[in-house]
């Protein structure tokens, strides 16, 4: 019998709805299943899905960007669904999805009108989540944790400025600025902030093997603007801030070494001596990432490098030790209860 499940989420353009996957290995002929999420628009909100789609197929094989696995725009010609193909009952009803072994996730939509998405199931919530458990149990994140946070945003970053151009079925790989001189995408995410990233789980990438990865999420508002490098990089960078105040701060000017910065809560003459542990390094690059001129930041070339070199110094490995890293995440992360959505209020 196939556990029940929730609505994830809905919002002003769709519904997510966590899935189960049921198959059989193609190699070890064994019975598998695994997590999904399917997205569906809401009546008037096909375009917003669409865009999203179009934009998680330029993304495909970004480490630090949710994977689409399958879809449909709604502009294909409807053919009748495959035998075994889909059962989704939705809010407060059992869901299970049975898919065909041959290509099983693509044929497995033939017969539904679309937009619809399947993505891969990001299990650990959204950072948004993380800050309010954070504030509630008034713990701050260690340095380790927010470096490593810190870098795969900006990765993602990367990912929006030089999309890998991985096929479908291609293997993540870590997003890196290329040398071969090509020309940057202006790929804007359009609404990045704490509830369109989400945490995953650890894996074989060495910057994951403690840490579990963040991924950017919700493409329905990305766009290809001029602005799109810079924006991405200091909402980045105003998520980490949320991160470390373990709450969104509000946004006040201030000068700070000789620039005026945005990150006035965690400075010194702000309210810095909220957070006494904050790596000072950490503290000015970020001061730096929320110049209020966009002059006075580092390029994303830099910001890439800053992050990558803390990362591999882990100079407070003394202080915040593997084990208490774990410690940290399994108490805020692992074994939080994922927060319930109220579906009556989105039926109304």
């Amino acid at each position: 019998m196939a556990p029940k499940h929730r609505l994830l989420g809905a919002g002003g353009f769709g519904l997510a709805f966590r899935l189960i996957e049921n198959f059989k290995d193609s190699e070890t002929e064994e019975d598998k299943t695994r997590q999904l999420v399917m997205k569906i628009a809401r009546p008037g909100s096909e375009a917003e899905l669409r865009n999203e789609i179009t934009y998680l197929q330029a993304l495909s094989g970004a480490e630090h960007v949710v994977r689409l696995l399958a879809y449909r725009t709604g502009d294909e010609v409807l053919e009748p669904p495959p035998q075994r193909a889909l059962l989704l009952i939705m809010a407060h009803r059992e869901r299970k999805l049975e898919i065909p072994e041959r290509d099983r996730l693509q044929n497995s939509l033939r017969g539904l009108q679309g937009p619809v998405a399947v993505l891969e199931w990001l299990e650990n919530g959204e950072i948004q989540t993380l800050m309010n458990r954070c504030y509630k149990k008034k713990k701050l994140l260690p340095n380790r944790i927010l470096w490593h946070f810190f870098l795969c945003l900006i990765r993602a970053c990367v990912a929006l400025a030089y999309p890998p151009q991985a096929g479908r079925d291609a293997p993540n790989i870590l997003e890196e600025i290329p040398e071969d001189g090509r020309d940057r995408a202006l790929i804007e995410h359009g609404d990045l902030h704490e509830a369109n990233v989400m945490i995953g789980s650890t894996n074989a990438f060495p910057e994951h093997n403690l840490v579990p990865v963040v991924k950017f999420i919700d493409f329905g508002r990305a766009d290809w603007t001029e602005e799109g490098i810079p924006d991405n990089g200091w909402r980045a960078a105003n998520i980490m801030l949320g991160l470390i105040a373990t709450r969104r701060v509000a946004m006040r000017h201030t000068t700070y070494q000789g620039y005026k910065t945005q990150a006035t809560e965690i400075l010194p003459h702000g309210n810095g001596d909220k957070y006494p542990t904050l790596d000072p390094d950490l503290r000015d690059f970020l001061a730096r990432c929320l110049a209020s001129n966009v002059k006075d930041r580092p390029d994303l070339a830099d910001m890439l490098r800053t992050a990558e070199d803390a990362v591999r110094a882990n100079k407070y490995a003394d202080v915040e030790t593997d084990e208490a890293i774990e410690a940290v995440i399994q108490e805020l992360i692992y074994d939080a209860d994922m927060e319930t959505v109220d579906v009556k209020k989105f039926q109304q």
